[in-house]
């Protein structure tokens, strides 16, 4: 049987909410789990609680249930702590205080509009200085596990962060990566050009300089690839899209996407800028935020992931 007991190391928090993407962060963090080795921890903030309020029994009955489902599927004395607070997002910033986990698994969805990031998810990302995993509503673990990561790409701090995160979870679990950039569509018209093109005065200036600069974005992330890729099979997806348009269709074809933040907020926390935003709430698979700047919290979840492969080779 599996156990989640405490231990030494910092945990997974998976937050549990009553509702529609109630179980989609627990079956993450499962997963997450397995593939670290770190114990799980599932949260559950409970609003408010007067006396003889049926609101609160009927949540202490669906935390039983879930209590029951998780022994019945061999998980031994799972660890569910209840937070009781004014709202979830306070209560899961209090968790996230006191447990201080190496990873938090939310739901993109609770209530209201789908595709929608909530407003709990955005608090919480925002105080949250430790890698943050988004799972969509219906969210189902693969039958084989997750076999393709995607590394959201750009020539930028955070782009290469999560080149770097995405390359070694995937040598820790031994599956492959896809490296996904997003370039402007009208680029696409301009591939058959060139700075050959451009001295024979078959396009504009402005246009061999576009060319130049895809040329630099390239030789970069080919530099990247071979910098940190070595031992895992890794290809490289050019897209041209809309960024978040794109970043939205290859998560369709890949089991896990990892995105860097933009900046660091006064708690060190994870910011989001608008694409980032868009991919989060509409994404297909689970989407891994890492904060910028806080390696420390990533690079200890990935040590887990590797250390854990040592463990099971």
């Amino acid at each position: 049987m599996e156990s989640s007991a405490p231990q030494s190391r910092a945990p997974i928090v998976a937050a549990f909410a009553p509702g529609p993407a109630a179980h989609e962060p627990i079956e993450f963090g499962l997963a997450a789990s397995r593939i670290t080795g770190a114990p799980l921890v599932i949260v559950a903030v409970q609003h408010g609680v007067p006396l003889m309020n049926d609101v609160v029994y009927e949540h202490d009955n669906q935390i039983t249930d879930l209590r029951k489902e998780l022994v019945r599927r061999g998980i031994h004395d799972p660890d569910i702590r209840v937070f009781d607070d004014r709202g979830a997002a306070r209560g899961l910033a209090r968790a996230m205080d006191e447990i201080r986990p190496e990873l938090i698994v939310l739901g993109a969805s609770r209530r209201g509009k789908p595709h929608t990031l909530g407003t709990t998810a955005q608090q919480v990302i925002h105080a949250s200085s430790c890698p943050v995993a988004i799972v969509p509503l219906g969210y189902q673990r693969p039958e084989k596990g997750v076999q393709l990561i995607g590394a959201a790409y750009s020539p930028s701090d955070e782009g290469r962060e999560a080149l770097h995160a995405a390359v070694a979870l995937a040598r820790a679990a031994g599956v492959r990566v896809r490296v996904i950039t997003v370039e402007d569509p009208k680029h696409a018209a301009e591939q058959s050009h060139g700075m050959l093109a451009e001295q024979h005065h078959d396009v504009s200036r402005s246009e061999g300089q576009g060319a130049r600069e895809r040329l630099g974005v390239s030789e970069e992330l080919t530099a990247a690839v071979a910098e940190v890729g070595a031992g895992v099979d890794v290809d490289v997806d050019v897209l041209f899209n809309d960024p978040a348009e794109g970043l939205l269709a290859a998560s369709r074809h890949v089991d896990l996407l990892i995105m860097g933040s933009r900046a660091l907020g006064p708690k060190r926390a994870v910011l989001l800028g608008s694409v980032s935003r868009k991919v989060i709430a509409a994404a297909t698979c689970p989407v891994l935020v890492l904060p910028r700047g806080a390696a420390a919290h990533t690079d200890a979840l990935l040590a887990d992931a590797e250390a854990q492969a040592a463990r099971t080779s």
